[in-house]
């Protein structure tokens, strides 16, 4: 038995052969008849920093195999709660238990089998945004996939609940509540990390002076010197940190606040572009589209389509 994706239907039982599925499922989107099954949630947008396009919790009791060659236009973060399943890595296979984390970036292969030695649960969520791919370098949840052991305690369901409290509870602020709720979500799973991060503070001062100075000519010497490592050492630790290079989360940390002046100011484009560190107005649209896909002036006029 192959399943893609779960049915539309919210908190349902599937039975099959006497043994019984069960999975509670939340989607962002109110007609659900105009979505295709295959495509209910797997969206990609930039319309909010964070964007929950779906969440639930799955049981089972009877096998089953999920495999999506193509992957989806999302993240998919999976918390383990009871039993086992294999992953398969491409390279190789794992088995993830209880207290296990799985994150899967945009449009990777996954492929997960589940042979009902004991019954299985685990919570589930997909996102996208503008702030995503940054937010998951800045604490440590990188590079993807990702597999990882949480310590033990009940922080992970709370946030869960929460995410699924805010979809029932369908507000007018709804999707921004289930943003800030997924960031405390994968801050919650950043902080629960088994053991410590090989390198999980290495970097904190240079970071702090990217983040306070991102606006003005930063050199990769100055930032090794902040941590007293050479060049090439601070590169190296940097992209198994933050999961890119130095100068490249530089660019997403200025695209990211152009981002934000855009929505909320009246600032002209140029005005933007040199607050952000670019004196180059076409420089920082060049900048910027390689970033967003879409020009400075698209984003701020909402020219493109976000489903």
């Amino acid at each position: 038995m192959s399943i893609k994706y779960f049915t539309e239907k919210v908190d349902y039982f599937t039975v099959l052969r006497g043994d019984v599925l069960k999975s509670l499922c939340y989607y962002a989107f109110d007609d659900l008849s105009t979505k295709n099954s295959l495509d209910l949630c797997s969206n990609e947008s930039n319309k909010y920093p964070l964007t929950v396009n779906c969440a639930g919790k799955l049981s089972a009791t009877i096998p089953f195999t999920t495999d999506n060659p193509s992957g989806r236009e999302d993240y998919y973060l999976i918390y383990m709660l009871r039993g086992a399943m294999e992953i398969d890595m491409q390279k190789s296979a794992e088995v993830v238990e209880a207290g296990n984390i799985i994150l899967f970036p945009p449009k990777y292969h996954y492929k997960y089998c589940y042979r009902a030695d004991s019954e299985l649960s685990y919570y589930w969520v997909h996102f996208t945004g503008s702030y995503a791919s940054m937010l998951l370098s800045e604490i440590g949840l990188s590079p993807l996939p990702l597999i990882t052991k949480l310590r033990s305690d009940n922080s992970i369901h709370i946030e869960f609940n929460r995410i699924f409290e805010i979809f029932e509870k369908r507000g007018a602020l709804r999707d921004r509540e289930l943003g800030c709720a997924l960031e405390h979500l994968l801050l919650t799973v950043s902080s629960s990390i088994e053991g410590e991060m090989p390198i999980g503070r290495t970097l904190e001062r240079s970071l702090g002076y990217i983040h306070s100075a991102y606006n003005t000519n930063l050199r990769i010497p100055d930032l090794a010197r902040i941590e007293n490592l050479s060049n090439s050492r601070y590169i190296v630790i940097f992209n198994e940190l933050m999961g890119m290079s130095p100068s490249e989360y530089i660019i997403s940390l200025r695209v990211r606040i152009a981002c934000d002046y855009l929505c909320n100011t009246d600032m002209n484009i140029k005005q933007i572009g040199a607050l952000v560190g670019y004196d180059d107005p076409q420089l920082f649209s060049r900048t910027f589209k390689r970033q967003m896909g879409q020009s400075p002036r698209e984003y701020r006029n909402g020219a493109v389509t976000y489903e």
